[in-house]
């Protein structure tokens, strides 16, 4: 069968977003059956997601699969140093985050694979996004909707920033790509490990939105989806987002990205109501 995979990473705090970004794209798409779901969480929480899942869409038709992700040793000593301080959940998350580096090694069998946040709802079907590119190749093989954010601010040092971005006329949130595995080689790996050794020579305080940053410098040339696939920044602060509203007849992914506002933990969030309608867990919503 042909699958149209979809993979997350995250653990178990956020567990509520998942469920929401699941109900949205299961909602909204013609053809479930198709959809193949690939988690990567901690290995201790395999059976906690695996119930959750089952339990919350009892009758569903989609194909589930969890596996899990311990990061490589130069991965363990990149994200010690620039995170030293972090909980035992927040280590956890972070793992997570940068297992979308290595998901070719995690699901060896997916080629063609979206990647979402669980902080984002579809309001279309995941189907036309999956279809979005008509092919990919060797030299353009990611695609992700622009931001406003410019290349430069996601920087800390302007000078190494002009430098490292130049020709990048867009930067993305990278909460939503679609790539092909079929072309990720060597030299996608060394590009990986160049950026993050960049860093440590700049005591780890050189890229602001840390593993975003990494993805776009990856992927400079990267293929410019519509922008309206990820309509972001609705976590920030109620003044960003309010500037950041857009035409949701338009949207296609509404997605809460920024470090202020969750709608699973704010009451007073934008579009909050709109990621509530697809929460199929809402008594356990517990606002700040």
């Amino acid at each position: 069968m042909n699958y149209i995979d979809i993979a997350f990473a995250l653990n178990k705090p956020i567990y509520l977003s998942l469920l929401t970004t699941i109900n949205s794209i299961i909602k909204n798409t013609k053809y479930p059956e198709n959809i193949r779901f690939n988690l990567v969480v901690p290995e201790e929480e395999n059976e906690f997601f695996s119930n959750l899942i089952e339990q919350t869409f009892a009758k569903h038709i989609f194909t589930l699969r969890i596996h899990n992700f311990n990061p490589p040793e130069f991965i363990k000593i990149y994200l010690g140093a620039k995170y030293a301080e972090q909980s035992l959940e927040r280590k956890k998350s972070r793992n997570m985050q940068f297992s979308r580096f290595f998901l070719k090694d995690i699901f060896p069998d997916i080629n063609k694979v979206i990647y979402l946040d669980t902080d984002l709802i579809l309001l279309t079907d995941i189907a036309e996004l999956y279809n979005a590119v008509e092919s990919f190749s060797s030299n353009q093989y990611f695609a992700a909707a622009p931001q406003i954010l410019p290349p430069l601010g996601h920087f800390v040092n302007l000078f190494v920033a002009l430098k490292e971005t130049k020709g990048m006329k867009y930067s993305f949130n990278s909460g939503v790509f679609l790539t092909d595995f079929a072309y990720w080689n060597k030299q996608t790996y060394d590009s990986l490990e160049y950026y993050l050794d960049l860093e440590a020579s700049h005591k780890y305080n050189l890229y602001r939105v840390g593993d975003e940053t990494i993805l776009n410098l990856m992927f400079k040339n990267f293929i410019l989806l519509d922008r309206n696939w990820n309509r972001s920044g609705y976590g920030n602060s109620r003044p960003v987002a309010q500037f950041l509203k857009c035409d949701l007849a338009q949207a296609k992914v509404i997605h809460w990205s920024g470090g202020y506002h969750k709608p699973w933990k704010t009451d007073n969030i934008i579009y909050g109501d709109l990621w509530r309608s697809y929460n199929p867990l809402a008594e356990q919503i517990i606002f700040d």
